[in-house]
């Protein structure tokens, strides 16, 4: 690379043979922490480019425009997240399987996340660490003053209208404060359901937090459906997470590993599931401390969506891990999406046949960004997929054009590659998953409706309990009194209903 003026505004180097960009600025100017290049555009597309250098990167603060695509790096210094002007960085075309492939050409979004692997460069004119300061975490900084009552009143009753969803993330909160606490556990106003404030709570967000558990949050809401503890500091389920009939779960970004989440009951589904096993749709464990797949995960009768994404997976083969079951395993009947991209898995086992017998749900699959040396062409056999990305993986026996092409294309091409019996031997594989996902699909419902009537049902003999104890207090008015048997006479019309239902199915 020439060594260039620190004037110099643009600078083009496209289409050569440059190793590196070591020698840009001369031994002076780095030898000065101050120095800073004038430079505003860098194009050094299609080199042979195998690192970007942190020291040289960080006197780039004017530079709008990065172009290093279409060379040989396979990752990129932290220090160019900080820098404050930088518009477009588009690094396709590299070997890189430690960034996400959508990063790759959406300069804003990388740059967020390579300001959370590292702190900003020493001086002035760089921009903030993610977080508080120069923090590179979430749920990092220091811990925020307690909300006064009033503060948590507006909070919980906030959460009590539209969605009923308690938004409480990027409070740096560490736990449950004790005033947000005694508002939960404050007797609810509701006159037709009673209870607490509590449990009339379905969503809670306590994303970008310092949590280390969920075991208050959860006892203190019994009927939620959806929780997001993503960015926290979160290494283990609580026991009481199996009480809670849950159907999203989102908990990336936390530092749970294989181990705490296959002893979890996530993942311990027995001769009788928990309330949570029968009602989990959605589960986001993305950028924890997986290692292997407990094999758990594949008894969830409902589950639609898992997001397994920036972990350390090698191997989905078959095993045991201390004393779990490990691997990808017969079935996850219900599952529409998958994604495994930038782990390390080298590799698949038996998870290609297991997929075509067992998922004819399967819409959107990802493995990118992983070790593998072979694509199995059996995926091909999954004409359901309307998305697949195989991109990112050492293997040499598929050119990159062809994964670049849309889901239709890529599956055509892998089927092509099977012999014809292999090829009628797996589509009659699909053709009877295929059906038995219509029968089991037309009794699970049967049977998510008859646990559905049984629940409301307890719920309307317990209000009528409620009601019928309320009318015997001396001190209520006439109009009160009115009310109150009015919705015990709707709670009971109700009940009879249900269980009339309940009786024809």
């Amino acid at each position: 690379v020439p060594t260039i003026h620190p004037c110099v505004i643009r600078m083009t180097l496209i289409n050569n043979a440059l190793p590196s960009i070591a020698g840009l600025f001369s031994n002076a100017h780095l030898d000065s922490d101050t120095f800073r290049s004038e430079l505003v555009e860098l194009r050094l597309r299609g080199n042979k480019i195998r690192t970007l250098d942190a020291d040289i990167i960080r006197r780039l603060t004017n530079l709008t425009l990065l172009d290093a695509g279409k060379n040989d790096l396979k990752d990129v210094p932290h220090v160019m997240g900080y820098l404050p002007r930088l518009r477009r960085a588009p690094l396709d075309g590299n070997p890189i399987r430690v960034i996400r492939t959508p990063l790759l050409t959406d300069t804003a979004a990388l740059k967020v996340f390579l300001r959370k692997r590292g702190p900003p460069p020493s001086g002035p004119g760089y921009l903030a660490g993610e977080g508080d300061g120069t923090s590179t975490s979430g749920g990092s900084g220091a811990k925020a003053p307690l909300p006064t009552n009033s503060q948590a009143s507006s909070l919980v009753k906030s959460a009590l209208v539209g969605t009923f969803t308690l938004d409480l993330r990027g409070k740096r909160l560490d736990a449950l404060p004790e005033e947000i606490k005694n508002e939960l556990n404050s007797n609810s106003t509701n006159g037709d359901d009673g209870g607490t404030v509590g449990g009339r709570i379905k969503k809670l967000d306590v994303s970008k937090n310092s949590l280390k558990d969920l075991e208050d949050w959860l006892s203190i809401m019994p009927a939620l459906v959806a929780v997001d503890a993503s960015q926290n500091q979160i290494k283990s389920l609580p026991s009481c997470i199996g009480d809670v009939r849950l159907a999203e779960l989102l908990i990336a970004r936390n530092g749970i590993s294989s181990i705490a989440l296959a002893s979890s009951p996530v993942c311990c589904v027995g001769s009788q599931p928990t309330p949570l096993a029968n009602s989990l749709t959605y589960i986001d464990l993305s950028g924890n401390q997986m290692e292997w797949l407990p094999s758990g995960l594949a008894k969830l009768p409902l589950l639609s969506t898992l997001i397994l994404t920036n972990n350390k997976m090698t191997t989905l083969s078959i095993g045991t891990q201390g004393g779990m079951e490990s691997g990808w395993r017969e079935g996850f009947k219900s599952l529409e999406t998958l994604n495994l991209s930038s782990n390390k898995i080298s590799d698949l086992a038996d998870m290609p046949r297991f997929l075509v017998e067992c998922c004819p749900l399967l819409r959107n699959l990802s493995l990118a960004n992983n070790e593998l040396s072979v694509i199995p062409p059996a995926l091909g056999v999954l004409r359901s997929l309307a998305s697949i990305d195989l991109r990112g993986n050492p293997q040499r026996g598929i050119r990159p054009g062809i994964l670049d092409r849309n889901a239709s294309e890529i599956l055509s091409y892998l089927r092509g590659r099977l012999d014809e019996g292999e090829l009628r031997g797996l589509e009659a594989k699909l053709a009877g998953a295929s059906s038995s996902a219509k029968d089991a699909s037309s009794s699970t419902e049967d049977n998510a409706a008859a646990a559905e009537g049984e629940k409301k049902m307890e719920e309307l003999k317990k209000s009528i309990q409620e009601v019928t104890m309320q009318l015997n207090n001396v001190h209520l008015t006439e109009a009160k009194k009115y009310a109150m048997k009015k919705t015990l006479k709707m709670h009971k019309a109700a009940l009879i209903k249900e269980e009339r239902r309940n009786r024809g199915r």
